[in-house]
């Protein structure tokens, strides 16, 4: 079974994330912050994450910047997800090694699943995730 980490400070949100990957075969843990989540990733050791990008303490780009640059998580597939969705904010995910941006007011739990079965199975296909060059999907 594929474990997907979701840091999302909603509640809400996260909880709905969680009970619908889990509805489709994934493992899960939410984290309810970016500290959190990066605390958690060593522990639950996820096949992908998905990370808000606007947390309090610690927001989605430094958690990705912070895996990417540990040997262990630097080619984990992550996906940031985001309200805000405007190009510079796409592009310092991006930058940082998102492999996708989804826009979080418009993407349904089942188009995000969908999503982490095609990245898990390029990531085990190829060795590692494949990097996204793409604007903010809006699934």
């Amino acid at each position: 079974m594929k474990k997907i980490l979701i840091i999302e400070d909603d509640p809400v949100v996260g909880l709905v994330y969680q009970r619908f990957l889990e509805k489709q075969g994934f493992a899960t843990e939410l984290a309810a912050d970016g500290v959190k989540g990066l605390e958690r990733v060593t522990a639950f050791q996820p096949d992908a994450v998905l990370v808000d990008m606007m947390m309090p303490r610690v927001g989605g780009i430094a958690v990705i910047q912070s895996l990417r640059a540990d040997k262990a998580f630097r080619d984990l597939p992550m996906v940031v997800m985001s309200n805000a969705c405007v190009p510079t904010l796409v592009e310092q995910a991006i930058k940082a090694g998102a492999n996708h941006v989804i826009d979080k007011s418009t993407a349904s739990p089942l188009a995000i699943s969908e999503l982490f079965y095609s990245l898990l199975k390029i990531g085990a296909e190829n060795g590692a995730a494949a990097k996204g060059t793409v604007q903010c999907i809006r699934l």
